[in-house]
């Protein structure tokens, strides 16, 4: 697993990635704060690259900007091709998908095909 130690900074370009996902997610800092449970000045703090930013952070961060967490990382991941992203998504879903249960796999089926037929 991932480990920052504590006090360390973050990268400029993670900073800066930050602050592009918030705005692609259409959040202000405001919304982003209540939705973490973190004072907005943390927000602002992040964004400028003058706050430590935790593993728990980082992940929650990705989880709400609903991006991969190693687009707010890796500067070579933020480079590659939108559909190489959209391919190495489908991977990591197909990796899930693999680890689930048969009735779990039956189940998941069962609401793509009710989403198709627009019953849900």
């Amino acid at each position: 697993m991932l480990h920052f130690e504590e006090g360390l900074k973050m990268s400029d370009f993670t900073a800066k990635k930050l602050k592009e996902a918030r705005n692609a997610a259409n959040l202000s800092q405001e919304q982003v704060a209540k939705a973490l449970g973190i004072s907005k000045r943390k927000i602002i703090s992040l964004e400028a690259n003058e706050h430590p930013l935790t593993t728990d952070d980082l992940l929650e961060f990705a989880k709400l900007y609903k991006v991969d967490v190693r687009e707010l990382l890796l500067e070579s991941y933020a480079e590659e091709s939108e559909e190489q992203i959209l391919c190495n998504r489908y991977i990591s879903l197909c990796r899930l998908y693999d680890q689930l249960s048969i009735k779990d796999k039956e189940d998941i089926f069962w609401v793509i095909k009710q989403r198709i037929a627009g019953l849900i």
